[in-house]
């Protein structure tokens, strides 16, 4: 099973708040890269080497896809998987998939040997990749983050990277011929259960018809040793994040590029379009050994890994990697989980994630450690670390703004530097109008009211996020409570109290005041543009999105709708802006700067007035 779905809001876990093989490969390397990464949200710029990766991985499980005897060398596409409303394959409509209905070619243009195999396969890539290639560039340019020119990216190189792959992937398939197909040969011949998940191969998870290359009997052929031993890949129609694997307890997920079982047994491929050298070879050994111990924890801790292997397509080698033994896998789950608990279950401060780099490694081609395996000045790391300038672990100076106020529009508006901005407020005052309080099954409690102080009103309620589990048990209308930690906004001209996990409700003391008068709601900032999140496509995307930093510290500015200023639409990375009467806001732990009604985006300087980042 190489899909587990996950539901991790019904275990208690936040579902933008779980481990991920990149983020503990990240924490390991700089903890401090880690905060300003998950914390900050100051995420690097995506280059067009990206478009090469995408394209490649694409391309190949396309033609594995594809099957010999139903489609031939230069046929057009036919194999597009149908789909949910959500992106997912519509793995219970039968009558949506397309190999069923395709019609059986001629025996004699069936491969018949690993030549004619090979040439049907790379024929399928040349029919593939132009389009392959051409979505990887039309993605990569609507992303608001990227940097560079997608002329940089070559995709003559990147098609020699799709079939060096498919080679390896022939070699999987010669394989299974010499091993005179595998234990599963004889079933597979007489059709029936395919498993919830299988391969991607154009036919339906209910399909129980004899496939049209099975034999009867006898040696294997080529054309069934392609369908045997077909791993199982990401479906390439499949939406993002679509099939990843969650851990039972929902506070891991990760998604393999392939899975093979011929043998009975599981081999896991990472497919890397790069030719291995460089410090990010060490991290990809330790995202295979992640992906073990992830198989592992799904599948009953039952050592069912064969072998992980990350497949260089630049050499068209193979890597193999060490796989986790029984008392490692053990002490992955612990280690993990007490990663998890420190860094997810709840916000760490930047003190807890101090700036200390790990050495810089090197490897030669294929992912071979180098002669000199590590680099010995323990600073090495820091030299090319996008986040340099903002770390005090780090020599590189920045320029970033720190101000206390600025004129505009013929008046002087106070700002509030970013690490100052205070997104959670203390109030006191009378309950009315309550709602529960209703305790669920994750102790979390669902409760609404409005609280009262004199004149001034405010609206209680459970946030998008989740609900507090902290509450009173004397709570009732007439009640005087204080709550504790909630994050204040304004809707319609009244003020909305949200309460989460970090929030309480406690009946107040006497001596105890905090006014719904003073909750400051509306705040000016000023900042560089770090990145660019997100900006309104048409389609999906309805918001304006992006990271703003001074010598403070950093928050998102978000904008919906109607409320994206038109100015948004010229802002690039780098420039300085100041966003005035905006609304204070938290997103996971980041403040958050709101652009709604009487809000102002000004443009103070443009990146090119800038020293760059």
């Amino acid at each position: 099973m190489p899909v587990r779905r996950g539901d991790p809001e019904s275990a208690g876990v936040n579902p933008y708040r779980r481990l991920s093989a990149s983020q503990v490969i990240l924490w390991k390397s700089c903890n401090r890269l880690w905060y300003y990464t998950y914390m900050e949200r100051l995420k690097g710029t995506l280059p067009p080497q990206i478009i090469r990766g995408n394209a490649v991985e694409e391309c190949i499980c396309r033609v594995l896809r594809d099957t010999p005897v139903l489609v031939a060398a230069d046929a057009a596409d036919e194999m597009t998987s149908p789909l949910m409303e959500d992106g997912s394959p519509a793995y219970d409509n039968p009558l949506a998939w397309p190999a069923p209905t395709l019609v059986e070619l001629s025996e004699d243009e069936w491969p018949t040997d690993r030549v004619s195999l090979e040439a049907w396969a790379m024929a399928r890539a040349d029919v593939h990749f132009e389009a392959c290639w051409e979505a990887a560039v039309l993605d990569w340019e609507s992303i608001p983050n990227r940097v560079g020119s997608a002329d940089a990216a070559d995709p003559d190189e990147g098609l020699a990277m799709t079939r060096a792959g498919l080679r390896l992937h022939l070699d999987q398939v010669q394989a299974c011929i010499e091993a005179g197909g595998g234990p599963g040969l004889a079933d597979w011949r007489k059709g029936g259960s395919r498993g919830d998940w299988p391969a991607p191969d154009g036919f339906p998870r209910v399909w129980n018809e004899v496939h049209p290359a099975a034999h009867d009997s006898g040696e294997i052929t080529w054309c069934e040793a392609w369908e045997v031993a077909r791993p199982w890949f990401v479906d390439p129609d499949a939406g993002q994040f679509k099939l990843t694997t969650s851990h039972p307890d929902e506070w891991f997920q990760g998604e393999y590029d392939m899975v093979y079982d011929w043998t009975g047994k599981i081999r896991i491929i990472d497919l890397k379009a790069s030719i291995g050298k460089g410090d990010r070879s060490g991290g990809y050994i330790e995202q295979l050994r992640l992906y073990g111990w992830l198989w592992w924890e799904t599948h009953g801790h039952a050592d069912e890994v064969e072998a992980l292997e990350i497949w260089y397509l630049g050499p068209g080698t193979v890597k193999d990697v060490p796989r986790p033994s029984a008392e490692e896998l053990e002490g992955l789950t612990e280690e993990l989980s007490e990663l998890y608990l420190k860094i997810h279950s709840r916000d760490p401060s930047i003190d807890e994630c101090p700036p200390e780099p790990a050495p810089l490694r090197y490897f030669d081609e294929g992912g071979i450690p180098s002669a000199k395996p590590v680099d010995p000045d323990p600073r090495a790391r820091c030299i090319r670390c996008d986040l340099r300038g903002v770390c005090e672990g780090s020599e590189h100076e920045l320029e970033l703004p720190l101000e206390r106020s600025i004129d505009r529009f013929g008046h002087r508006w106070p700002v509030t530097p970013l690490g100052e901005i205070v997104t959670r407020v203390n109030v006191v005052g009378e309950v009315s109008g309550l709602r529960g309080p209703n305790l669920a099954a994750d102790g979390t409690v669902d409760l609404s009211f409005t609280l009262q102080e004199g004149y001034d009103r405010a609206k209680v309620k459970p946030s998008r996020y989740g609900s507090p589990t902290d509450v009173t048990r004397s709570i009732r209308d007439g009640s005087r409570v204080r709550i504790d930690n909630a994050m204040a906004s304004v809707w319609r001209g009244e003020v909305v109290l949200d309460l989460d996990a970090k929030s309480s409700v406690e009946i107040a003391e006497d001596s105890d005041s905090a006014p719904i008068v003073d909750v400051e709601t509306k705040v000016n900032a000023i900042g560089r543009v770090w990145s660019i999140n997100a900006f309104p496509d048409g389609a999906g995307v309805t918001r304006w999105s992006i990271t703003i930093v001074d010598q403070t510290g950093s928050a998102g500015v978000v904008a919906f709708k109607q409320f994206i200023p038109i100015a948004a639409a010229g802002v690039s990375r780098g420039d300085e802006i100041a966003i005035l009467n905006g609304e204070i806001g938290e997103f996971n732990g980041q403040p958050q700067v709101r652009i709604g009604p009487g809000g102002r985006l000004v443009l103070l300087r443009e990146a090119s007035e800038v020293p760059d980042f």
